[in-house]
C-alpha cells in the first residue's frame, strides 16, 4: 500500500509541476486534432474543473473537444469547441493555474521567437507588441496590442506582404520588418488630417482605419454612391468603411490593403466624375446582359431583416433581382412583397432543404447571397465548361482560415466556383477545425461536381473559389471523395467532404502531409490569380 501510496503522490506531484511549467507557454489555438505540451495543461485544468473525464494525453480529441464547449457554455463563451486564447485565460483562471496571458514575461519558459531577430506565430515579446502597433497604424491590424503573435497578427503580416511585393508567409523577418519601418517612416508624414475637403479626391491625406474627419465622411459617401459601402456616413472610418475601400481597390486593380491612399482617392474621384474606363462599380445591375464588370453583378441582402408577404422595401426589391437572375422569380421588379415573391421564395426554398413557408428569414437569405454571388450570370473567367460564376478573380480572398472559421454557421450554404471548368455547386457546411467538412447540398450537386472533377473520384486538391452567406468569396482547395460521417440524404453522395482553406505552411506542415498539399494548391491558385489579373 505504501508503495503504491508513494506512486501516486509520484504521479500527482509530476502533474503539479507540468502545470506550473507548461502554463508558461505562450497560448495558442488548439482545435481537434492537435497534439501539444500545452493541450495536456488545459487536460488538467479541465479534469480540475470536473469537465472532462479521460486521460492526460496532450491529444485534442473529442472527449476534450466536448469538455472545452461545456466549459465555454458555461462561462459565456464562443462554445466553438476551440481552445483559443481567451478560452485558455478562462479556463486557467477557473481552474487557478497561473497563466502568463499575453504579457511579455521575461521568464526564460516563455519563448520569445525573436532571438534569431524573427517574429512568428507564437513570439510573445515588446518586438511583437512594436510590431502590432506599426501594423495597425498602417492599417493592417485590427486586434489588440498584446505582444502576442497570435493569429490576428499573422494575418495582418500576410496581408502586408502581399501589398508590397513580398512572400505571404506570415512570418516577419528582416525584409518584411525593414518594409514596415519604411512604411511606417513614410507614412507619419502623411498622417491624416482632421481638415475637411470638398471631395474625397481633393485630400493629399492617406484615409485609414481609425481616422475620424470629414474626409473620411466624403470617402464613404462617395463609396456609398459607387455602391461598396452600405453603412452610415459617420466620418469615421470603422471596419465597414475599411471593407469597402478594400473591396474597391480589389474591383479596380490597385493594392487591396482597405487603405485610402493618394492612388485610390483618385480613382474614386475619376468613378465619380462618371469616367468608368477601367473602374468598377459595387452596385448591381439590373439587367442580365452580362456586363464585362464581373463586379457588377455583385449583390447581398441583409440577413437581419425577414421579407414576407406585405413587406415593401429597398431589401424586397433586392431580393426580386436575385431570384430573378437565379431562375426563381419571373415577375414585375417592384420592391413589394406579393404572392409571386411568395412562390418564388418556396421553390428557391424547396430546392434548397429549407422550410419551404414563403418567408426570407436570415438561413433564407443567407443561402440566396452564397447561391446568388457564388453561381450568377456573369461573363466569368473559366477556360473551359459550360458552367459560369458571378465571381471575378480580383473579388477572391486569400486569408488566413483561422481568422473568419466561426463567422459562418454549421448548417449554413456555401457555393463552390471550379475556375478550370466553370461549374459551380452548392456545399452545407457541417463542421470546422483545420479545415471545412461539408457535403453537396442536392444529387445535381454531386453530379455538376463530379463533372468539374472529370467524371473521377479523387483525394488530389482542386483550386476553388468559395462563397459564403454575406457575398464574400475566399480561395480554397477541394476533393470530392465522400468519407464517413454522413449527413444528408438523396444527394448521392455518401458521406463528407473536406474543402481547405488559407492556413501558415507552418501549421499545414503541422497538420499533416495532406495538409501540406491543399496549402501548396491554394498558394499555387493565389500566385496565378496574382500573375494574371493583379
Amino acid at each position: 500500500m505504501k508503495i503504491a501510496s508513494g506512486k501516486k503522490w509520484i504521479t500527482v506531484i509530476a502533474a503539479v509541476l507540468m502545470v506550473c511549467v507548461c502554463a508558461l507557454a505562450s497560448a495558442q489555438s488548439y482545435s481537434l486534432g492537435d497534439e501539444a505540451d500545452e493541450i495536456a495543461t488545459i487536460q488538467t485544468a479541465l479534469k480540475k474543473l470536473k469537465l472532462y473525464t479521460g486521460d492526460i494525453t496532450g491529444h485534442y480529441g473529442a472527449k476534450t473537444q466536448t469538455a472545452v464547449k461545456t466549459f465555454q457554455k458555461r462561462y459565456g463563451l464562443e462554445d466553438d469547441g476551440i481552445a483559443g486564447e481567451g478560452t485558455i485565460q478562462a479556463l486557467y483562471e477557473a481552474a487557478e493555474i497561473t497563466y502568463s496571458g499575453s504579457s511579455s514575461s521575461s521568464s526564460a519558459s516563455v519563448p520569445s521567437g525573436d532571438s534569431d531577430g524573427v517574429l512568428r506565430q507564437g513570439s510573445r515579446s515588446d518586438a511583437v507588441r512594436t510590431l502590432q502597433e506599426d501594423l495597425k497604424a498602417l492599417g493592417y491590424y485590427d486586434g489588440s496590442i498584446s505582444g502576442h503573435y497570435g493569429s490576428l497578427t499573422e494575418a495582418a503580416v500576410m496581408k502586408f506582404q502581399r501589398a508590397n511585393g513580398l512572400s505571404p508567409d506570415g512570418v516577419a523577418g528582416t525584409k518584411t520588418l525593414a518594409k514596415i519601418a519604411a512604411a511606417r517612416s513614410g507614412s507619419s508624414s502623411g498622417s491624416s488630417s482632421s481638415s475637411s475637403s470638398s471631395s474625397s479626391s481633393g485630400s493629399s491625406s492617406t484615409l485609414r482605419y481609425g481616422v475620424k474627419s470629414d474626409a473620411v465622411r466624403t470617402l464613404q459617401e462617395d463609396l456609398k454612391t459607387l455602391g461598396f459601402y452600405t453603412g452610415s456616413v459617420t466620418g469615421n472610418f470603422g471596419n465597414l468603411t475599411k471593407e469597402a475601400v478594400y473591396n474597391f481597390q480589389k474591383a479596380n486593380n490597385l493594392s487591396a490593403d482597405g487603405v485610402a491612399g493618394a492612388k485610390t482617392l483618385s480613382k474614386i474621384a475619376t468613378a465619380m466624375a462618371g469616367d468608368t474606363s477601367g473602374s468598377s462599380s459595387g452596385s448591381s445591375s439590373s439587367s442580365g446582359s452580362g456586363s464585362s464588370s464581373s463586379s457588377s453583378s455583385s449583390m447581398t441582402l441583409n440577413t437581419s431583416v425577414t421579407l414576407m408577404n406585405g413587406s415593401s422595401s429597398d431589401e424586397v426589391l433586392k431580393l426580386q433581382k436575385m431570384l430573378t437572375k437565379l431562375g426563381y422569380y419571373s415577375g414585375n421588379q417592384t420592391g413589394n412583397f406579393g404572392d409571386k415573391t411568395e412562390e418564388a421564395v418556396v421553390a428557391f426554398q424547396k430546392a434548397m432543404g429549407l422550410t419551404a413557408d414563403g418567408i426570407a428569414g436570415k438561413n433564407t437569405l443567407a443561402a440566396i447571397n452564397a447561391k446568388y454571388n457564388g453561381s450568377s450570370s456573369s461573363s466569368g473567367s473559366s477556360s473551359s465548361g459550360s458552367g459560369s460564376s458571378g465571381v471575378s478573380a480580383n473579388n477572391v480572398r486569400y486569408e488566413n482560415f483561422y481568422n473568419w472559421r466561426t463567422k459562418y454557421a454549421n448548417g449554413q450554404y456555401c457555393t463552390v466556383y471550379d475556375p478550370a471548368t466553370g461549374y459551380s455547386w452548392t456545399l452545407r457546411i457541417m463542421t470546422k477545425d483545420a479545415h471545412m467538412d461539408a457535403e453537396p447540398l442536392t444529387a445535381e450537386d454531386t453530379a455538376i461536381m463530379n463533372k468539374a472533377f472529370g467524371g473521377v473520384t479523387t483525394w488530389t486538391p482542386k483550386p476553388v473559389w468559395v462563397t459564403f452567406s454575406d457575398g464574400k468569396t475566399y480561395l480554397g482547395s477541394t476533393h470530392n471523395v465522400p468519407h464517413s460521417p454522413s449527413h444528408l440524404s438523396n444527394n448521392n453522395f455518401d458521406g463528407h467532404l473536406c474543402v481547405h482553406f488559407p492556413i501558415s505552411m507552418e501549421k499545414a506542415k503541422e497538420i499533416g502531409p495532406y495538409a501540406t498539399s491543399h496549402q501548396e494548391t491554394i498558394n499555387e491558385a493565389w500566385d496565378k490569380i496574382l500573375a494574371q489579373y493583379r
